[in-house]
């Protein structure tokens, strides 16, 4: 055997008709009996139509509600030959060759238990089948949905209509439901002399004889032709109801009550449309609840329904919305394919297997090495190579099948799959057409060969100017057959994203012998003058190569004209330092301060800052071997110079020219950024290599420039020092840093935030912790401090050069060098000589010397320490007798405990114990002035001196105590106030005379409180004189006298009251008892009197002023004009007139002089009140009827 085409089964014609891919389209009898005879069933498939025909049988026999079957695989698998096959084999009146279509695929299967299971559901069921391929379909040139394709398709296989307009069909199905489908064609064959049945299949003419009769045969739908015409189509309306018609027409038509339909290239149709996508949910939701397992969905799609699958040929974007509508789930998988080619095509003769297994055998380890795919994606790239696999695909080995079947998969996404050929037909074209079958055996296929029979589909989508690149590349290497290769094998296999087309791979592709291998070498030597030239495109993007497009040929040239400016390469030496540095130098100095340097870059002369500078300052400098040593003469010279006492220069020397380095790294960085939003993924892929070439000169430099560290010299004050990379900080910058901060160490302890509250917290300093006390400022054995202290010295000098700094001047100061101090520990310095009395305190206006709680938290952080002002403070110096006199006073005066005669100490009880006292000198304070006592000067000015104390802390009292007499006189005078008044109650009693006196003058001035108020004004005048002694200490016992003598008496003028007023009320009411009137009294009438004369009495309810006061208004009551004795003596009189009759008559005596008309005189009350005394009056009146007259008057007395 010699040839390739010798190795195949004789039976197996290679340059046979093998259909380029399976439609629903081709269904005549020559092509399905084509089809089915080329059909290979797998044992994949076997056990898919197995499990597809168990699910309908169940579903059909007991109305299960899954409807739904999913057939997925990628282009060419053979997924549309499967639902096809399917559907057709339910139709019993397909026919090829007297034999059903059904028994020709049963043949195909094998399985005498499918056989049986198909047979049944036929005879039981017998459903109608409907094919729809959805990749042919459109209506008025627009994407319909799936719904509506189902609909009216369906609607033309029941020869309801031909029509292909929806509005038509529409109209036609009215008809039907309303029975005058026939009388419409009646009327069109008489009337307009047409025959539907023709005419339907002209949409446009079938629209125009709808319009003009909708009127008359369904006029309550369309009162006119206008109506008919303006009237939109809108699927989603009752959607449920227009299937449950379509199901009934379907009953009707066929006599068939489970329905099948199968759906081609579901996933190709709606894409990631949603609106689509909703509508199949929509629509199959409708079929599982409405038809209960009568209604069937076969779909196919090369997506599966998920999201996320690395091992499926293509995911969903959207589909996997669907996933609960189809649950039977049918995956064509790559193996069933690698089968079908092997039977349909590749099979081999004995012999020829035979010699297969034993050249493969004979080269396993060399085959395997040369075609092993490196760092892949997706695990289908590396299959493992079998003696089976080798043999059953020879000359193709699995790879090949794996990589056709992505391709077409690829092309198909773009172009959906027109014009596209099923793998089987490409390996025949590959073997036949491109005479791949007349090479010697051990040649074997590879991707130049799919550019071959795939570059007029790549052409036709967007992968066209990868095929023009390419063959301009193949046309210029023409002659040389391994460049060829090489630009086919790239062109074609860039367009699978996920594959890894590296140099590894790109060799193992080329690899095209069983037993010979590539020279590598000479691979890499063309593809690097192919990548170098500027009239092709090819570049390696990422680690991939790939053509690029014409567009890049121009911004390639772009680029070439970048000249890259010194800023900009200044800029990438900063980011370079930068990643060298990282983090900021940094040194521990003294165990307990990090000191970090600041960082310069010195470039042709000019400096860049890449860390801020703090207190110390590294300036690094890159430079040439040649220019090592002027540069270092220089520096030793510039280091010495007052202003750069704190700068250590880095001199590193470098064995390799940065500048070309530079050069490159620009120019990549400035045609990315240029063209940043460009969207041509070509471009892109452009600039993203670019990118990878900025990161790689990058790392060369950033390699140099370690080198340069690695040797390298630091330069301080005139001193060269060898250093490396890590030296250069551990000992050199170590070593400066201490320099600089000599003076670090008089307080190289780093207090915390909270020192200063916690300093304060200890009133007696010798139990202070260690931690309070790191520099041993604080003597604990005295609870003195060392005023005189190193650290506490240079902050005095610094205060006492400025007369005042501010907190915020001396952080600065001792934050930076020589001293390095930390803000905190410089607080509490400050604290300390505060303590001391070193120094004073200003804060908003006030001043403050010693450490209390206003200077506490005026130091209490950071912020506010920096706002005070500080001064030394030289006023206020005291004895040592003077504090010790202070102390007794606070003790023995004021009461307060044991204090040492230190100011500070002095100053804290002090204030602690006039917080206590004030109190109850101020409540005094307001009864004296009331009073006007004496003694409110004395007191006012005690309190005066307690405010200045409290307002200074307790600042000023050593100072007040120990020096100021007349604060001990006051301070005194008031504790004893204070005593007095609390063991006698002084102020009481001086209030209580006042008010009783007070209250006597207001009484009514009766004759029986004479004496009482002879006896007050006494009193009054010894009262005056105690008021005015302001000795008020010494005659309390005198004032409780007084005020004793005038309760006694308030008490006897009490009782004299009493007696001598009802002596009088006894005389008045023996007075009423004599009237005459009372005679003329009732006997109840008495009663009442007595009563009342019963309450002329005064008692005596107590003896206080309140209650003589009481007597008093009682008895003055009494007497008033309108007062209780003249009322009951009124009352007497008018109850004596009340008993006196209504009416009388009183007879005048006559004298012998008196004239003869004497008048008759009638008594009469002025007010009746009862019916009886007026009767009286009107009796009497009418007596005197006949009496009167002008010589008888009648005169009336009221």
């Amino acid at each position: 055997m010699h040839k390739i085409q010798e190795l195949f089964d004789p039976s197996k014609q290679l340059n046979r008709k093998i259909e380029s891919v399976v439609t629903f389209g081709a269904n005549t009898t020559e092509d399905l009996d084509h089809e089915i005879r080329e059909y290979v069933v797998t044992d994949k498939l076997h056990k898919n139509y197995e499990d597809v025909l168990l699910d309908l049988q169940s579903a059909f026999d007991n109305s299960s509600k899954e409807i739904g079957i999913w057939v997925s695989g990628f282009y060419g698998s053979g997924k549309s030959s499967f639902a096809k096959y399917l559907g057709l084999s339910f139709d019993k009146s397909l026919m090829i060759d007297g034999v059903t279509f059904g028994d020709k695929l049963l043949s195909r299967i094998h399985d005498t238990t499918i056989t049986a299971l198909h047979h049944a559901i036929i005879n039981r069921h017998n459903p109608l089948v409907v094919m729809i391929d959805l990749s042919t379909q459109s209506v008025a040139g627009n994407i319909s949905t799936v719904s509506d394709i189902v609909y009216y398709e369906t609607l033309k296989q029941l020869n309801i209509t031909k029509c292909t307009d929806q509005k038509v069909m529409c109209f036609v199905d009215m008809l039907h439901s309303e029975g005058k489908y026939e009388e419409f064609c009646r009327i069109v064959k008489e009337e307009k002399l047409k025959d539907w049945e023709v005419e339907q299949c002209n949409d446009l003419a079938a629209n125009m004889i709808a319009a003009s009769l909708a009127p008359r045969l369904l006029p309550a739908y369309f009162p006119d032709s206008a109506s008919f015409k303006n009237i939109k189509m809108n699927s989603a309306l009752n959607e449920k109801e227009r299937f449950k018609r379509l199901y009934q027409l379907i009953k009707e038509k066929t006599g068939k009550d489970k329905v099948i339909f199968v759906l081609d290239e579901v996933g190709q149709y709606v894409a990631s449309n949603v609106e689509l996508i909703l509508n199949v949910q929509g629509m199959m939701q409708i079929f599982k609840d409405e038809f209960r397992g009568n209604v069937w969905v076969i779909a196919t799609a090369q997506q599966t329904l998920t999201e996320d699958n690395r091992q499926a040929q293509l995911n969903s974007n959207e589909l996997f919305r669907l996933n609960d509508r189809f649950p039977i789930k049918v995956d064509i998988e790559a193996n069933d394919i690698k089968e079908i080619i092997t039977k349909r095509l590749l099979g081999k003769s004995q012999e020829g297997k035979e010699f297969l297994v034993k050249l493969f055998n004979q080269n396993e380890g060399i085959l395997k090495n040369n075609t092993h795919l490196a760092v892949q994606q997706r695990s289908i790239y590396n299959q493992v190579l079998t003696e089976q696999s080798f043999a059953d695909l020879y000359p193709f080995l699995p790879v090949h099948i794996d990589i056709l079947l992505s391709l077409l998969q690829k092309l198909a996404s773009r172009t959906g799959g027109v014009g596209l050929r099923s793998v089987i037909r490409l390996i025949r074209d590959i073997l036949v057409d491109n005479h791949l079958a007349d090479a010697t055996i051990g040649q074997l296929a590879g991707p130049e060969y799919f550019y071959d029979v795939l570059s007029s589909d790549m052409q036709k989508n967007s992968a066209k100017e990868i095929v023009l690149a390419a063959d301009k590349a193949v046309r210029m290497y023409t002659g040389n057959e391994l460049a060829v290769r090489i630009c086919k094998t790239i062109a074609v296999m860039q367009l699978l994203d996920d594959f890894n087309l590296s140099f590894d791979n790109i060799c193992a592709l080329l690899n095209n012998k069983v037993s010979e291998t590539l020279d590598r070498n000479r691979v890499r030597e063309i593809i690097d003058e192919i990548s170098g030239s500027n009239e092709l495109t090819l570049q390696e993007v990422e680690g991939k190569y790939q053509f690029m497009t014409n567009a890049i040929l121009g911004i390639r040239e772009e680029r070439g004209k970048i000249v890259p400016r010194e800023v900009e390469k200044a800029e990438v030496m900063q980011d370079m330092l930068k990643d060298l540095l990282t983090p900021a130098p940094a040194v521990n100095v003294y165990a307990s301060k990090t000191i970090t340097a600041g960082v310069e870059l010195t470039e042709r002369n000019r400096p860049y800052t890449i860390y801020n500078t703090t207190s110390l300052k590294m300036n690094v400098r890159f430079v040439n071997g040649a220019h090592c040593e002027e540069t270092r003469q220089q520096l030793l010279t510039e280091s010495t110079r007052q202003e750069n006492m704190r700068t250590l220069y880095w001199l590193c020397t470098l064995n390799k020219d940065k500048e070309a380095l530079l050069q490159e790294i620009v120019k990549c960085q400035n045609i990315r950024n240029r063209h940043q939003n460009e969207t041509n993924k070509e471009i892109q892929a452009y600039l993203r290599a670019q990118g990878d070439m900025a990161e790689e000169k990058k790392q060369l430099l950033l390699r140099a420039l370690r080198e340069a560290q690695a040797n390298s010299e630091i330069i301080f004050r005139g001193s060269p020092q060898q250093v490396n990379a890590d030296t250069y900080k551990t000992v050199a910058l170590k070593g400066i840093a201490e320099k600089v901060f000599e003076k670090y160490p008089l307080a190289s302890a780093n207090m915390k935030s909270d020192c200063v509250n916690k300093l304060a917290s200890y009133g007696d300093v010798t139990t202070i912790p260690d931690s309070l006390n790191p520099f041993k400022i604080i003597k604990k054995n005295d609870g003195t401090i060392d005023a005189a202290h190193p650290a506490l010295m240079e902050i005095k000098d610094f205060v006492a050069s400025r007369s005042e700094a501010t907190g915020q001047e001396l952080m600065t100061h001792f934050e930076s060098i020589p001293y390095g101090w930390a803000k905190d520990t410089i607080r509490y310095l400050v604290a300390l000589m505060l303590k001391a009395g070193s120094i004073q305190l200003r804060v908003s206006g006030k001043d403050i010397t010693v450490f209390g709680e206003s200077a506490v938290a005026a130091m209490g952080n950071n912020n506010a320490f920096g706002k005070i002002s500080i001064s030394l403070n030289t006023d206020g110096t005291l004895t040592v007798p003077e504090l010790l006199n202070a102390a007794k006073i606070l003790m023995g005066v004021l009461g307060a405990p044991r204090t040492a005669p230190v100011k500070d100490q002095i100053a804290q009880a002090a204030n602690k114990r006039i917080k206590y006292l004030m109190p109850k000198w101020t409540k005094l304070v307001p009864h004296f002035e009331h009073l006007h006592l004496a003694g409110l000067h004395p007191l006012n000015q005690a309190i005066g001196y307690a405010n200045r104390i409290l307002e200074s802390e307790g600042g000023e009292a050593a100072y007040l105590l120990g020096k100021d007499k007349e604060c001990e006189k006051a301070f005194r005078y008031a504790m004893e106030i204070v005593k007095s008044n609390e063991q006698s109650a002084f102020v009481e009693r001086f209030l209580h005379m006042e008010k009783l006196m007070d209250e006597a003058e207001k009484l009514t001035p009766l004759e029986q409180l004479a004496e009482f108020r002879k006896q007050v004004n006494d009193v009054r005048q010894m009262y005056n004189g105690y008021v005015a002694n302001p000795d008020v200490p010494g005659i309390v016992s005198d004032i409780t006298d007084l005020s004793s003598q005038l309760d006694a008496y308030l008490q006897q003028a009490c009782i004299e009251f009493q007696t001598q007023s009802n002596k009088q009320l006894k005389e008045s009411r023996e007075q009423i008892l004599a009237l005459k009137e009372m005679e003329s009294l009732k006997d109840n009438q008495r009663e009442q009197i007595d009563t009342l004369l019963g309450e002329l009495n005064i008692e005596r309810r107590g003896d206080s002023i309140d209650n003589l006061r009481d007597m008093v208004n009682t008895y003055s009551a009494f007497y008033l004009p309108q007062g209780m004795v003249n009322s009951i003596e009124n009352r007497v009189k008018a109850m004596a007139e009340s008993n006196a009759p209504a009416v009388s008559e009183e007879t005048t005596t006559t004298t012998v002089n008196s004239p003869s008309d004497t008048p008759t005189r009638l008594r009469m009350k002025a007010r009746i009140t009862s019916r009886a005394d007026l009767q009286a009056v009107i009796d009497q009146l009418t007596q005197l009827l006949d009496k009167v007259g002008d010589n008888s008057p009648v005169e009336f007395i009221f």
